[in-house]
């Protein structure tokens, strides 16, 4: 049986939205530093990573989560950021307001408890961020951390989300190709 690299997450609906996180890319790019920004298609929200799971268990997680209704998530993004730390920077991402944070950890809780009943470890933190970056060496860091500090309360813009989608995940060289296996929600 064949497995499949699986998440959950919320995309990106706005396309105004999706084109300032571009050309935030690019601005952040051309500091010189060493990282591959997420392509415009695949930003998206991580709910819950599954990892490798067989066709079986992929149809357990659909049928857990089928039924699941939520409020549509009003999103203000807002902010850019770093992990693990603007000293020691992975992944720039950009973060949400604190009411859309809210909602998300809420739904978060519910795929979490849903998840648990058919054998997922429940994850013990969910920090809501849009990955916009992987940093790949420290190469100019000290002008990359100073450009996020000054970008940290900066707005993007909103965005409703009411699909949480089951995704696959196909790694190549070229960087993911995410598929939608299920959409659930309006």
């Amino acid at each position: 049986m064949t497995s499949i690299r699986t998440f959950i997450a919320l995309d990106l609906e706005n396309e105004q939205v999706r084109a300032k996180i571009v050309e935030t890319q690019k601005e952040l790019l051309a500091l010189r530093i060493e990282a591959k920004p997420v392509e415009p298609e695949n930003l998206h929200f991580t709910i819950k990573f599954l990892g490798e799971i067989d066709e079986s268990k992929l149809e357990s997680v659909n049928q857990s989560l089928s039924d699941l209704r939520f409020e549509p998530i009003k999103v203000l993004y807002k902010g850019l950021g770093a992990f693990p730390s603007l000293s020691r920077i992975n992944v720039i991402w950009v973060g949400v307001d604190e009411h859309s944070s809210k909602a998300m950890i809420s739904l978060w809780k519910e795929v979490e408890s849903r998840l648990a009943k058919v054998g997922f470890p429940a994850g013990n933190r969910f920090d809501p961020h849009l990955t916009i970056m992987r940093v790949k060496s420290g190469l100019n860091k000290n002008e990359l951390s100073a450009a996020l500090r000054q970008r940290q309360n900066e707005v993007f813009g909103y965005d409703v989300m009411s699909k949480l989608k089951i995704k696959k995940s196909l790694l190549t060289p070229s960087g993911p190709i995410y598929t939608d296996l299920v959409v659930i929600g309006e």
